[in-house]
């Protein structure tokens, strides 16, 4: 676990694995995101690796359209929260949450317009609404 201290969202009934359960949920997002663009390539193949595989009697295609449909809703869940939390700084908040960018990098580097204080309670109330599309609340 890194040094990173959880956020507090006992007023969303949120505890302290759940919070952690979002957050990791959330860094994993670039990963969905490039996953889902591979997925989505129409000159995806396997990859040659050299290593002895068993052949696989299954149905690729049938697979890979279920993978990229699970990793599309799992994005898609990330970004509606995010807009929901904030039509206007959306796109802040998924860096922060995604990349655990800190509210004073994407002030300097991003131009956010808002103090702190507003952009915590718009990151605490985009979990709360994201814990609520995954149903853990």
């Amino acid at each position: 676990m890194s040094s990173k201290r959880d956020l507090k969202l006992d007023e969303y009934n949120i505890g302290k694995y759940a919070y952690r359960e979002l957050h990791n949920f959330c860094l994993q997002y670039p990963y969905k995101k490039q996953r889902l663009a591979d997925l989505r390539s129409p000159y995806h193949s396997p990859q040659i690796t050299g290593m002895p595989h068993g052949s696989d009697a299954g149905q690729p295609t049938e697979d890979n359209a279920e993978r990229a449909a699970i990793l599309s809703h799992d994005c898609e869940i990330i970004e509606q929260a995010a807009i929901e939390a904030s039509a206007k700084d959306y796109q802040n908040i998924i860096r922060a949450v995604t990349q655990d960018m800190p509210w004073y990098y994407l002030r300097s580097v991003y131009g956010l317009k808002v103090n702190e204080k507003y952009f915590n309670l718009e990151r605490h109330q985009y979990y709360y609404l994201l814990a609520k599309k995954k149903k853990i609340i």
